[in-house]
């Protein structure tokens, strides 16, 4: 399916998820980790969305609580991912280049544990 559309468009669509589910784990873990925590992943995270936060401040509405920031940008990420990047292509993709990353994820996962029951002899 990823064939029928431009590598530079997939390659975008790529990035922007990875920063979506980025953004989204940061809030998740601020949901359940103070600022201060000394937990590797959280510090991982917290390093590469702070630059990303600090840029974007200036579309950020001033009445969003600072906690909800990263939500708020993963939401405007994923309004781009559904709506402008297929529009870059042709009005009639929308409905055909949505989640594209999302679905080329599902199906290496799928295949892998094929693969796994396959080799494990289960009968499939």
């Amino acid at each position: 399916m990823t064939n029928t559309f431009p590598i530079w468009l997939l390659g975008v669509d790529y990035l922007l998820a990875c920063l979506m589910f980025i953004l989204l784990m940061k809030f998740i873990f601020n949901l359940f980790l103070s600022e201060n925590n000394n937990f590797i992943f959280f510090r991982l995270i917290n390093r590469i969305v702070q630059p990303i936060i600090n840029i974007t401040i200036r579309i950020t509405p001033g009445f969003i609580v600072q906690p909800i920031i990263p939500l708020y940008l993963a939401w405007l990420i994923f309004m781009i991912r559904l709506y402008i990047l297929p529009l870059s292509i042709g009005y009639l993709y929308i409905g055909k280049f949505a989640f594209t990353f999302e679905k080329d994820l599902f199906t290496e996962i799928k295949s892998m544990f094929l693969n796994i029951a396959i080799n494990l002899n289960y009968g499939i």
